[in-house]
Formats: structure tokens, sequence, C-alpha cells
């Protein structure tokens, strides 16, 4: 499918994009988990918001695009590095959703009503995993079963923002 969600955080106003492995080297790198399809999300001069310190600038990028190691302004030494060791880097939702025209934030599928296309209802979104390559829907239903539904064409036909719906096919049913 051609839109694919961008952030994988379900919750909150600031959303995930990165989690902080820990210290790289001795000049104040950090080795990050990306957690974001957001191709330039750490380029130098972003600002991203790092949980328990405030707002963090990237002040240069290296590695590869799975494993970015990043240094921030003001962070030079392996024990400042060593400082944001297991915290997350987020993203205001409205800076996300600026960022990722046409795809799906997480966050804004989780809760939505899935339905067939003849209307029959499925359930609603309750999470969201990765897959390899792929998202897939955790639908459940009212009486408490859960589906697993994969962002493909095949899969998810529509998905309606406003509406709060997605028109999906279950795999046993897509052709």
């Amino acid at each position: 499918m051609a839109p694919r969600s961008t952030s994988r955080s379900t919750e909150d106003d600031a959303l995930v994009v990165a989690w902080i492995l820990g210290p790289h080297g001795i000049r104040g790198e950090v080795r990050i988990d990306p957690r974001t399809d957001v191709p330039d999300r750490f380029v130098t001069g972003a600002v991203l918001l790092c949980d328990g310190v405030g707002p963090v600038t990237v002040a240069a990028r290296r590695g590869t695009a799975a494993a970015p190691i990043l240094r921030f302004r003001g962070i030079d030494t392996r024990e400042g590095a060593a400082e944001l060791r297991h915290r997350f880097l987020r993203v205001p939702r409205a800076e996300s959703r600026r960022a990722t025209k046409g795809a799906y934030l997480w966050a804004d599928l989780v809760g939505a009503t899935v339905v067939t296309p003849q209307g029959a209802a499925l359930g609603s979104v309750r999470d969201l995993i990765r897959a390899g390559e792929n998202d897939v829907l955790v639908v459940g239903d009212d009486d408490g079963r859960e589906r697993l539904l994969p962002m493909l064409e095949s899969v998810i036909r529509e998905v309606d923002l406003g509406a709060r719906r997605i028109v999906a096919v279950p795999q046993d049913e897509a052709s």
C-alpha cells in the first residue's frame, strides 16, 4: 500500500521518532534506533524533543539510515551523551503531520472503525505492529477476538481519517 505510517507512536501529543541506544565514541555522539519512516527526520538542524531533557538540535549525522549516529549541539563528551541513553526522541504531532503528507500516523489509526467493503463491522484498531516491511493493524471486535490485517493494497482498500473508518478485506477473503 503506497501510504505508510510514519511514526510508531499511538499515544501522546508528541510522537516518538527514535530511541537513544547510548553513546558512540568520545565526542558526544549517540546511536539511535529510528522509529519513523521520514527519511530526513534527523538532518542537521532538526530540533527534537528528548524525554527528560527538552529540545535538542542535531549538529551532525552519520551512519546508515537504519542505524544513524547523531551529535547534538552542546553535547560534546561521552559523559554528556551517556546522560541521553535510553530516552525517546519525539516531535510534536503537528510537525509529524507536516512532514508526512500522504501517509498515516499510527496514532491516527488507533481507534478507527474497520468494516468490510459491504459495510460489515470487523471491529476497531486497537494497536499496530511492524512485521518486516509492513505495518499490521490489530483489530479487536466486541467479543475480544483479534484479527491482524497487514497494510497491503489487497487488504486495506480505503482509509478515511476524517471519518475514523477503514475499509478492509480480511486476508482469507482478499483476492
